[in-house]
């Protein structure tokens, strides 16, 4: 079974049901947690379930972590406007599903769905628009910053409202923040623990921390 994770559904492109028939005309594939997938294919991936983590490959440095990507994101897009995609490939965190499908089998789809061609293309520029904010910031915000940062991201993504406040649901590592924040595990993990003794987060390991003051977090990313 497939673990289902909460998210916000006005945020994806696609919806539960138009993944379903996208399904009907490509390929489902189920993916094994931490199993590496390429993006390099021309071929489009819808997540259908699950959640991965989006990387592109990096000359002489570990895999720049993109993006966390949940149900409804399509991935690879570049394939549907004859593009190069800026995803090397995708690493599930936890058992996850994809629905592969030609570009040829997507435009026929979208021939009976009008906005969805444009739908896609407005998320993937504001997808565009977060990642070349998140490659500036790293050049020059501080790592605090930049921890901030990914705590808000998978706590909008994939965080469950509980009355203390956000509690994180993937199964991720210290390393997987450091990724995703652009810097060292210890240094993720200092942050961390600089956040929970100001009472801004609470634990220590990533899976069930839980945000306790959201606007602190907030004040950190963005301070002045």
């Amino acid at each position: 079974m497939v673990p289902a994770l909460q998210a916000e559904a006005a945020s994806v492109p696609l919806a539960l049901d138009q993944i379903e028939r996208l399904a009907a005309t490509g390929r489902r594939e189920r993916i094994a947690a931490r199993t590496l997938v390429p993006l390099d294919a021309p071929m489009v991936a819808i997540v259908a379930a699950g959640a991965l983590r989006v990387f592109r490959n990096a000359a002489f440095v570990r895999d720049v972590t993109l993006f966390y990507a949940r149900p409804g994101d399509v991935l690879a897009a570049g394939a549907l406007f004859e593009e190069r995609s800026a995803e090397s490939g995708a690493q599930a965190v936890i058992e996850s599903e994809l629905v592969m499908l030609t570009r040829e089998a997507f435009e026929a789809f979208a021939a009976d769905d009008a906005g969805l061609y444009l739908e896609v293309a407005h998320n993937l520029g504001l997808r565009a628009d977060r990642i070349q904010q998140k490659v500036e910031a790293l050049s020059r915000a501080p790592v605090e910053a930049r921890v901030a940062a990914a705590l808000l991201e998978l706590a909008d993504l994939f965080g469950t409202p509980v009355p203390a406040g956000t509690r994180l649901e993937l199964p991720l590592s210290q390393e997987d923040l450091a990724d995703l924040a652009g810097t060292t595990r210890e240094s993720a993990s200092g942050a961390v623990a600089a956040f929970a003794r100001r009472g801004i987060v609470r634990g220590s390991r990533l899976k069930g921390l839980v945000v306790l003051d959201r606007p602190a977090l907030e004040q950190v990313r963005t301070p002045g």
